[in-house]
C-alpha cells in the first residue's frame, strides 16, 4: 500500500506541477513528510490522505488505487497526449466505470458501432458516405436533419456524458470494449451546441473507422501524418452524418444561403462551409474570411474559430447526460444503489432527490 500511495502521489502531484514543499504547505504538512510518503517511508494517516486528495484534485479511491487498475478491457482513443494529465485520465477512468456498472446494475446490454478500417478519405469517399448512411439508418433517420444527436444514439445505447472539461483545444475522447461497448466523452466547457454535436459525430466515425487504433491509456500514438489523415476520415464521416448529401443538394438549390442552411441542419456553419468547399461550391478560406468580415462590421468584435455564427442553437433543447441520469433513477428503483449514492451521481443533495422521487411518484402513470 505504501507504494501504491507514493507512486500516485507523485503522479498528481507532477501532474498539478505542484513542488514537494508547495504540496506540504498545502497539506499543512513539512516537506520532509511529504517526501517520506513519495518514498514508501510512511503512510498519510486518514485525515492527511483526505487533504492530499482534496489538494490533489482527486478521490480517496484514487490515491489507494494501483496506476494499472482500472478498466483494463477498455481501449482509448484521444486527440491529444494525456500523459501530464494523470487527473483527468483518472476522471476519465473513473466516469467510464459508474457508467458501466449503472449498465450492469439495470441489465442494460452494451452497444458499440460495427467496426471497418479506414485511414484515409482519398478513394474512399464514397465508402465513407455509404457508411455515414447506413448509421443514420441505425438510428431509424432518413434524409432529414437529425434533432438531437445526443438523444439519438443514447436511444440505441451509447454511453456519452457531457462533463465540463477546463483543458484548451480538448473537444472529446472516445473509449471501446468488446465486452462493454463504446463510450463517447464530450467536453462542454465554454463550447457551443453546434461544436459538440460535431465532437460526437466525429467520434462516432473514430469508433467505427479505427478502432484498431484505440490503447489502453491516453496517449495518441502514430506519426503526425498518420493521425491527420485519420482525423480527415472521421471529419468527413461526421460531415456527411449530419449533412446528408441529398437533402444537402436539394436545400442549397431551393435556399443557398449559409444561415439557413446551418439552420436548418442544426450544425455549425463551418460544417456547412466544409460541404460546400467538398463539392467546390466556393474556397472555404475566402468564404469564411468573408463571413468573419461581415461580422465584425456588425457586431464590432471578431468572429473567433470557438464562436458560432448566429443564430446558435439553445442548450436547453438539448439536455445533458439524459440516458446516464435514467440509469441511475432505475438503479435507485431496482435497489441497486442507495439514495446517498444516486445523489452523489446525480449531484443533488438526498434531500432534493427524495423531493423529486415523492414527485415522479405523484405523476407516475399507474
Amino acid at each position: 500500500m505504501k507504494d501504491i500511495i507514493a507512486n500516485n502521489l507523485i503522479r498528481y502531484r507532477k501532474g498539478l506541477r505542484l513542488s514537494q514543499e508547495r504540496l506540504a504547505e498545502l497539506v499543512g504538512v513539512t516537506r520532509a513528510t511529504i517526501n517520506n510518503y513519495e518514498n514508501a517511508k510512511t503512510l498519510p494517516d486518514s485525515k492527511t490522505l483526505s487533504a492530499l486528495a482534496r489538494v490533489l484534485e482527486v478521490t480517496l479511491d484514487d490515491l489507494l488505487r494501483p496506476p494499472s487498475q482500472g478498466l483494463t478491457n477498455f481501449r482509448f482513443r484521444a486527440h491529444a497526449s494525456f500523459s501530464q494529465k494523470p487527473q483527468f485520465a483518472t476522471q476519465v477512468v473513473r466516469l467510464l466505470e459508474t457508467y458501466n456498472n449503472l449498465e450492469r446494475a439495470v441489465g442494460q446490454p452494451p452497444y458499440a458501432p460495427e467496426s471497418t478500417p479506414c485511414h484515409q478519405v482519398e478513394n474512399n469517399e464514397k465508402r465513407i458516405i455509404e457508411i455515414a448512411a447506413g448509421f443514420r439508418h441505425r438510428l431509424g433517420l432518413g434524409e432529414a436533419p437529425i434533432l438531437n444527436l445526443f438523444e439519438s444514439v443514447e436511444e440505441i445505447g451509447l454511453k456519452v456524458l457531457r462533463q465540463p472539461i477546463p483543458i484548451k483545444g480538448f473537444f472529446g475522447l472516445s473509449a471501446c470494449s468488446v465486452d462493454q461497448g463504446a463510450f463517447v466523452l464530450i467536453n462542454n466547457h465554454e463550447i457551443t451546441i453546434e461544436r459538440q454535436l460535431f465532437t460526437l459525430a466525429h467520434e462516432i466515425g473514430h469508433l467505427i473507422f479505427h478502432r484498431g487504433e484505440y490503447q489502453d491509456h491516453l496517449i495518441v500514438e502514430g506519426t503526425e501524418e498518420e493521425e491527420k489523415a485519420r482525423e480527415d476520415v472521421a471529419n468527413y464521416f461526421a460531415g456527411h452524418l449530419l449533412v446528408p448529401q441529398a437533402e444537402f443538394d436539394q436545400m442549397y438549390a431551393i435556399m443557398p444561403n449559409i444561415v439557413k442552411l446551418k439552420q436548418h441542419f442544426r450544425v455549425s456553419y463551418q460544417v456547412i462551409l466544409t460541404r460546400l468547399a467538398q463539392m467546390n461550391v466556393i474556397d472555404y478560406a475566402k468564404e469564411k474570411a468573408k463571413i468573419c468580415s461581415i461580422y465584425k462590421k456588425r457586431h464590432g468584435s471578431s468572429l473567433s474559430n470557438s464562436m458560432e455564427l448566429p443564430p446558435t442553437l439553445d442548450p436547453s433543447d438539448f439536455p445533458e447526460n439524459e440516458r446516464y441520469k435514467r440509469l441511475i433513477w432505475q438503479a435507485l428503483t431496482l435497489g441497486k444503489i442507495s439514495e446517498m449514492k444516486a445523489a452523489e451521481l446525480l449531484e443533488m443533495t438526498v434531500e432534493d432527490l427524495r423531493v423529486c422521487r415523492q414527485e415522479a411518484e405523484v405523476y407516475a402513470i399507474a
